[in-house]
C-alpha cells in the first residue's frame, strides 16, 4: 500500500559561493549541501534530521515510481532496516548497499547505509549516501567523447548507450534509423580501437 509522503525539509540553504568569511560549521554545511552524492541522516525510527538538496531531488524522483514511508522512499528505508537488523545479527558489518533503477528516467542509483555516531548523542543515526551512477556513466561518456574525438552525433549515441539504452531505444530517442545508430556505434568502436593502439604504442616507446 502506498503511504502518503511529505516533502523532505531541512534548514541548510547556504550557497557555496557565500562561505568566504563563514564559520567552520557553515562551511561544512555548504559542502554537504553541494556534495556530489545525495546525503540523508535518519533516526532509527525513520525521521529525517538532515538532507542535502541533491538527496531531496533524488527522493522526489524515486517517489514517482516507488511508495514512501513518511518522507522517505520505501526502497531507501528497506536498506535502513537491513542495517538495523544486521547490527544485531552481524555486528561486524558496518555498511549495507543496494541498487535501484528508475524505469521512467533510466537512472540507476546505489544506496549505501551506515551508522553515524554523533558526539554527545547516545543513539547513533543512519547515514544514507545516494549515488547516481547514471551521472557517473554520463561523465565517463563525455571523457571518452573528448578522448576519441567523436562527432556530435556519435557523442549523442554513445552517451545514451553508456547509460543503458538499447540500440532500438537510442533510435527512438534521437529520431534516427536503427541502421544509423549501428553506423555511429561502429565508427565509435573504430576510433576507440585506434586511440588505444596509439596509446599503447606511445607507452611502449616510453618504456624502451
Amino acid at each position: 500500500m502506498t503511504v502518503k509522503r511529505s516533502p523532505l525539509k531541512h534548514n541548510l540553504s547556504l550557497p557555496l559561493t557565500s562561505v568566504v568569511s563563514s564559520s567552520t560549521d557553515d562551511i561544512e554545511a555548504a559542502i554537504l549541501d553541494n556534495w556530489i552524492d545525495g546525503i540523508l541522516v535518519l533516526t532509527q525510527d525513520g525521521q529525517c534530521v538532515h538532507s542535502n538538496s541533491l538527496a531531496r531531488r533524488i527522493c522526489d524522483r524515486i517517489a514517482k515510481e516507488y511508495p514512501c514511508v513518511g518522507a522517505i522512499p520505501e526502497e531507501i528505508w528497506r536498506v535502513c532496516q537491513i542495517l538495523i537488523k544486521s547490527c544485531r545479527d552481524f555486528p561486524g558489518r558496518p555498511v549495507v548497499e543496494s541498487e535501484l533503477e528508475l524505469r521512467q528516467s533510466y537512472e540507476h542509483f546505489r544506496i549505501r547505509a551506515r551508522w553515524l555516531r554523533v558526539k554527545n548523542n547516545a543513539e547513533p543515526k543512519i547515514l544514507i549516501v545516494l549515488e547516481n551512477q547514471t551521472h557517473s556513466k554520463q561523465n565517463l561518456a563525455i571523457t571518452e567523447v573528448i578522448k576519441y574525438d567523436l562527432s556530435p552525433r556519435e557523442a549523442d549515441v554513445w552517451e545514451l548507450y553508456r547509460i543503458g539504452y538499447t540500440y532500438q531505444e537510442i533510435a527512438a530517442k534521437l529520431h534516427i534509423a536503427l541502421n544509423t545508430v549501428k553506423k555511429h556505434m561502429k565508427n565509435t568502436y573504430a576510433k576507440q580501437q585506434l586511440g588505444e593502439m596509439v596509446e599503447t604504442s606511445y607507452v611502449e616507446k616510453l618504456a624502451s
